[in-house]
């Protein structure tokens, strides 16, 4: 593999034939936005491939026919105990549609992928059971019972006891999944009881009775429901999270299945580390941290991807979105495409190429405003942002940078209602007489020297020539005059960048304040 070559690249340089990129996800409850890094981490995967010319296939999984184990906090506990156990697919949606839950979750979670440019082909374990296209699968698993107990035992040191079966039955009583304990195969019906105690999570009816476990009767266990997906979309890369990834995990157990019972060479794995938010694993049935959703709605998709893309998968994220993250990314987003267009260089080869896949639809060369500085623009009353960025460009906007420029402003917004710290959130003194008597003799006569200046020189690189000459002349430091500056329009010490700022108020209102008028 070629070295300083971006990860995804050094894989599709290394495939050998037709791809088949996998990923699948629970729908328990609102998708977090951890489990967009899988997404993502497989559609660049698959766009690296696509790229390098080798066909390829993208598949993504709902397993929908898992039994709700755990009710969401945002969740009525009554409404939905008489479902605890049952498949997801067969559970109601929270709002009372006629989808199911699971619907209900994965739409939402696939508008916000599609959004961020993945479109997988989608296919739902509920409908692969009942239309017993993995029937085949089940019945090897059933027959090799003995076998995936000792891979079990040996790769995991789970001991399932010796009349454990590796399926799980659906209660022909009470429709429920998560509490039924099958113990017998006789090759065409599965043995089983409905536990009334076998979960602390749902309560078993008690019936006891056997069942065909083909045509959706039944369901594999997730670690042989992994085998039965790769088998049945013939999976050659699917990467897995770190706590699937150790020694003896999921995936070990997984691949031992594949390789001992069905003798097969297992996917491809790319492990990827957590994303955090804040410095903590997000979990959607326990309703911590952000949705998918959530996250989708304060930074626009190509910056979503650009943050998952820019970080091997081995490296865990930890996401902020709280203070100065949001304008950070913006920044360095910004900065990445200047490197892309080649106005730029960096010292990262990876750069273009993170960038490019990134991208949602056709990148072009534009002019960006600014993030932070288009946060202080809207805050000023009278600003006219359009305006300003033109004068920073030299030119006027083009179309497509005007409503790059609306969209970053409504971004704006958000972050200045939700994130922003007090530091950023900005309100012009009407009044500033106790803030002016605050200042020394030094720092009222630089302010009242600079109005001058102002008030004739209209280039802002001479304005900011001008401000280290008057604060020198009046044996300031340069830090002093800033301060004082803020303190009168601003009443605080810090604020944006001064020379742009002055710049955006009315000319006659400042250069009257910066007099102590």
């Amino acid at each position: 593999m070629a070295e300083g070559m971006f990860w995804a690249d050094q894989i599709a340089r290394g495939a050998s034939g037709a791809q088949v990129i996998n990923d699948s996800k629970t729908p328990s409850g609102k998708v977090h936005v951890g489990a967009l890094r899988g997404v993502i981490i497989h559609d660049v995967i698959y766009k690296a491939m696509r790229d390098a010319g080798v066909k390829a296939a993208y598949y993504y999984g709902e397993d929908d026919y898992d039994p709700m184990d755990s009710l969401p906090i945002y969740l009525d506990k009554q409404k939905y105990a008489e479902h605890m156990g049952k498949p997801l697919s067969e559970v109601p949606a929270p709002d009372g549609s006629n989808q199911s839950y699971a619907d209900f979750y994965m739409q939402d979670f696939r508008e916000v992928y599609e959004r961020l440019g993945a479109r997988p082909e989608i296919y739902k374990m509920s409908e692969l059971y009942k239309k017993g296209r993995l029937n085949e699968v089940i019945k090897n698993v059933l027959e090799h019972a003995e076998t995936v107990r000792n891979i079990y035992k040996n790769v995991s040191g789970s001991d399932k006891g010796k009349d454990w079966l590796p399926v799980s039955i659906i209660c022909e009583k009470c429709g429920k999944i998560g509490t039924t304990r099958a113990y017998h195969f006789d090759g065409t019906h599965v043995h089983y009881k409905c536990e009334p105690n076998m979960v602390e999570w749902a309560k078993g009816c008690g019936h006891e009775g056997k069942k065909s476990p083909f045509d959706g009767g039944g369901k594999l266990p997730w670690k042989m429901e992994w085998v039965a997906q790769w088998l049945h979309m013939g999976v050659t890369i699917e990467g897995a999270g770190k706590d699937h990834s150790t020694a003896g995990g999921a995936r070990d157990v997984s691949e031992a299945v594949f390789m001992e019972v069905f003798k097969k060479e297992p996917p491809k794995n790319v492990p990827y580390e957590f994303f955090l938010l804040g410095g903590k694993k997000m979990s959607s049935s326990k309703g911590l941290g952000v949705s998918a959703r959530e996250i989708s709605e304060i930074v626009p998709p190509e910056l979503l991807r650009f943050l998952m893309a820019r970080y091997k998968p081995n490296t865990a994220i930890n996401f902020d979105p709280e203070g100065e993250t949001i304008p950070r990314l913006f920044d360095d987003y910004d900065a990445a495409s200047q490197v892309y267009f080649k106005k730029a260089e960096s010292r990262d080869p990876d750069v273009p190429r993170i960038f490019a896949l990134s991208q949602t639809k056709e990148a072009h060369e534009h002019f960006a405003p600014q993030f932070s500085f288009l946060s202080f623009l809207i805050q000023v009353p009278g600003a006219n942002p359009e305006a300003e960025f033109e004068k920073q460009k030299g030119a006027p906007l083009s179309h497509e940078e005007k409503s790059m420029l609306a969209e970053r402003a409504e971004y704006a917004r958000i972050w200045l209602e939700r994130l922003a710290s007090d530091d950023a959130k900005l309100k012009i003194l009407e009044r500033a007489s106790t803030e002016w008597a605050s200042l020394t003799e030094a720092q009222q006569k630089a302010l009242a020297d600079f109005a001058g200046i102002f008030e004739k020189e209209p280039a802002q690189s001479k304005q900011t020539e001008a401000i280290m000459a008057v604060a020198t002349s009046r044996g300031l430091k340069i830090n002093d005059f800033y301060s004082a500056a803020y303190t009168v329009f601003l009443g605080k010490k810090k604020g944006p960048k001064l020379v742009p700022f002055l710049n955006a108020l009315n000319k006659s209102f400042v250069v009257q304040r910066l007099r102590g008028l």
